[in-house]
């Protein structure tokens, strides 16, 4: 008889046959074919894939091997690289990625009392922190601290980045109060053409310690990647957190910084004491009408949630543990194998982590931590001259209208919120509108007002536990707009969530549907097998070796989002590819994750078809995705791409 072989469209699975019978003399073969794996009868080009990987961290060294993949702390540089490439194989660490290069930036040290290696990025000890890319230029910055003063490095990207890994160029120097160096923790670079013809770069840089948040912007020379010039230090008064850097469509001169004052919203503010310092806060720190980067940053607009009538920042629970929007889950009954009891959350921090704005500078995407997800209207900023903005002169309120007092809205303000230049989009809505201008009572306006605010916030907290953070990220899907009437603007369909934690349970991520702006709502989420609470608490803790392992945190972070495929840095568990051609069901196509094992924070970066990004435990790597859809992402001469830039960019 004959066999019939069916060709399955398959990415990690083959159609296996498992013969029940003998060849037999005659040429006969008895043989009864099982069901393969996976048929793929679609035409998903994602065709079958495997389940989500499942990181095996205790098989994971989080220092350094020799040659052979053991430990080994007096091994070469070479055998070190040698025993981590042969063991990234052995583990299955990489799918549909190449792993390019392995840029150390932090050096190991010989300790003197073993004289082993420790504290560089072949040790697992690095801190590489933000990191940012233009043209050809690439900057990493340090984590630093006290006693620890690494300067950002300055790298080059070679004519042939796939045979030729970035080079070091030079250094500039850590910011430093007394002995203790300041966290570099975001760094954007921008290359832009002025509407004079002249090309620009600028790199913006936000460090601080855990209650100084400083910016600066430096003027960079093209062909060599240093800087040629400084702005002053602006000091927020406050611990500033990450940042959006958004170029203007409309004018090629103008750059604006959208900065987070994560754990710095809510402060007195200096310049104002009756003030309190915005969650949000809008930046020139380009000249409007030249291009050049400014000397000084200047304040164009802020906007802070609990002005207009959000949840209190640090708000703590009642006695029984309730907070004004619930009750948290408490796992505190359980251990993990280190004896760490399971997530109970006695506090909502409600600040804004981070943001990114749509192209046109109209909308702001807000990660607002525990107190969840919302939208901003930002058209006042979009639209106005920054001179207009500084001098209050824009017809938009430069600051949130302050209708919470005490606990209490000011119904008699409501109206105001949507003429500030930065509000939430309910605001906008034509039926709060009515109500507002109507003769209704106060009290059942502000009571309106409150429910329908509160439901523009996609807020899963509480019952999830999600300290330190919360809603992290919110990257808005590119390309594929809402199909809703009276969309002109192109608004997106969808945006991609972050939810950072700590501890047991850990958090996923979500794809949230924000074809009604004010009424945001999940509609599909991803995670990994550790997200689940028995598989988080039974985490590895000793090393291969069954040594006890140095901790390695596991959140999820920064996303980089393309119409149907999301990179994700989640910190442990490395750089995930997340399909979400159907948002309602996100799925792995790949991944990448680094040894010795580290933590995969920033947000990926594409340049010219390589994907780079910065561990903070073990350096700079670049790679190259080779999974489904492959062919839908930029390729070389196609700019530079990031989550939390106006992108394309060169």
């Amino acid at each position: 008889m004959d066999t019939f072989i069916h060709s399955v469209r398959s990415c990690e699975t083959r159609l296996m046959a498992v013969a029940l019978g003998l060849v037999l003399g005659t040429g006969v073969f008895l043989a009864r074919p099982v069901a393969a794996q996976c048929i793929d009868h679609s035409n998903d080009p994602a065709g079958c894939q495997p389940s989500t990987f499942d990181t095996p961290i205790g098989q994971m060294p989080s220092v350094r091997v020799g040659a052979t993949g053991e430990l080994d702390p007096f091994s070469s540089e070479a055998d070190a690289r040698t025993g981590f490439s042969r063991l990234e194989n052995e583990l299955h660490l990489f799918r549909n990625f190449e792993h390019l290069h392995w840029v150390l930036t932090v050096p190991s040290e010989k300790d003197p009392a073993t004289g082993g290696w420790r504290g560089g990025d072949l040790d697992g000890g690095g801190d590489a922190r933000g990191m940012g890319i233009a043209g050809n230029c690439l900057y990493v910055g340090h984590r630093n601290g006290a006693g620890v003063v690494r300067g950002v490095n300055i790298l080059r990207i070679q004519p042939d980045p796939v045979a030729s890994p970035p080079v070091m160029v030079g250094e500039i120097p850590a910011m430093v109060v007394g002995n203790e160096g300041f966290d570099d923790r975001e760094l954007r670079a921008l290359l832009y053409t002025t509407s004079g013809g002249q090309d620009r770069m600028i790199l913006v840089r936000n460090a601080g310690t855990r209650t100084i948040g400083r910016l600066e912007t430096y003027q960079i020379d093209i062909d060599t990647c240093l800087p040629t010039g400084q702005s002053e230090t602006y000091d927020f008064n406050g611990p500033s957190h990450e940042f959006f850097l958004w170029l203007d469509p409309a004018n090629p001169n103008r750059v604006v910084v959208y900065m987070a004052m994560f754990a710095g919203g809510g402060l007195p503010d200096p310049a104002d004491p009756a003030l309190r310092i915005p969650d949000a806060i809008a930046m020139a720190v380009t000249d409007e009408d030249t291009g050049d980067m400014l000397a000084t940053p200047r304040i164009l607009a802020g906007f802070s949630l609990q002005e207009v009538g959000g949840p209190p920042i640090n708000e703590r629970p009642d006695p029984t543990g309730l907070f004004a929007d619930g009750r948290f889950a408490d796992f505190s009954q359980v251990e993990d194998r280190s004896g760490a009891a399971g997530n109970n959350q006695n506090r909502q921090n409600n600040m804004l982590h981070s943001l990114t704005v749509s192209d046109d500078g109209e909308r702001v995407y807000v990660a607002g931590g525990n107190a969840g997800f919302y939208v901003l209207n930002s058209e006042g900023v979009a639209h106005a001259r920054d001179a207009d903005l500084v001098a209050g002169t824009a017809g938009c309120h430069q600051r949130s209208t302050i209708v919470l007092v005490n606990g209490v809205v000011d119904a008699s303000k409501l109206a105001d919120l949507a003429n500030d230049c930065l509000h939430m989009v309910v605001s906008d809505d034509p039926g709060l509108q009515a109500l507002l201008a109507s003769d209704a009572a106060d009290a059942a306006k502000a009571s309106r007002y409150l429910v329908l605010m509160t439901r523009s916030r996609v807020d899963v907290h509480p019952p999830f536990s999600s300290l330190p953070t919360g809603i992290h990220s919110a990257v808005f899907v590119p390309g594929r707009p809402a199909q809703i009437r009276n969309n002109a603007a192109e608004r997106p369909a969808h945006v991609w969530l972050s939810d950072e934690n700590g501890g047991c349970p850990l958090m996923h991520a979500r794809m949230v549907s924000v074809e009604s702006e004010a009424t945001p709502v999940i509609v599909g989420a991803f995670a990994i097998p550790d997200n689940q609470m028995q598989e988080c608490l039974d985490q590895a803790n000793t090393e291969p070796s069954g040594e006890p392992r140095r901790r390695v945190p596991q959140q999820n972070h920064n996303p980089t989002v393309f119409a149907n495929l999301v990179f994700t840095s989640w910190y442990g568990h490395g750089l995930r590819v997340i399909d979400i051609s159907n948002p309602y069901t996100p799925r792995e196509v790949g991944h990448a994750i680094t040894l010795p094992h580290g933590v995969t924070r920033t947000y990926p970066v594409f340049k010219d078809g390589l994907i780079y990004w910065a561990d903070s435990d073990t350096g700079l790597h670049v790679g190259r995705y080779t999974g489904p859809r492959r062919e839908e992402l930029p390729g070389p001469g196609s700019g530079t791409y990031e989550g939390n830039a106006t992108s394309p960019h060169r």
